[in-house]
């Protein structure tokens, strides 16, 4: 996968001029399009991105699902929850499933880059479905 941040970051912004970012999807882009830019400079490390993009997609799920911010509701939960509205397909849920297990098995410097940017791209990917 050729892996440009500075590319994608230019189509987010866009997406965002025309979508905004006041939706539940426009909320998680802005966050996972932060986390793009912060990879791309290289101010993020690669644990950084990755939980900035576990908690996008959490916030995302709870905000989808009407299920309370302060909810303490597992991931594996929303995403079951998910796959029965049919908000995800299990071969989704099973991608996020692996961002936040990447996130839970990693130290900061045990992530490489590959992952980081797969991470990065399935989340933009099923949120940018959602997001018109």
């Amino acid at each position: 996968m050729n892996f440009d941040p500075q590319v994608l970051f230019a189509e987010l912004t866009e997406k965002e001029r025309v979508y905004g970012h006041h939706s539940a999807e426009g909320r998680a882009i802005r966050t996972l399009s932060r986390a793009l830019q912060g990879w791309g400079s290289g101010s993020l490390g690669g644990l950084d991105v990755v939980t900035m993009c576990d908690q996008a997609i959490e916030v995302w799920l709870k905000a989808r699902l009407e299920v309370s911010a302060w909810s303490a509701t597992g991931l594996r939960h929303l995403l079951a929850a998910a796959e029965a509205k049919n908000l995800l397909t299990p071969t989704e849920a099973s991608r996020l499933q692996t961002v936040r297990d990447l996130r839970a098995d990693s130290t900061a410097d045990g992530i490489a880059a590959a992952e980081v940017e797969a991470a990065l791209a399935d989340c933009l990917q099923i949120v940018e479905k959602h997001w018109s």
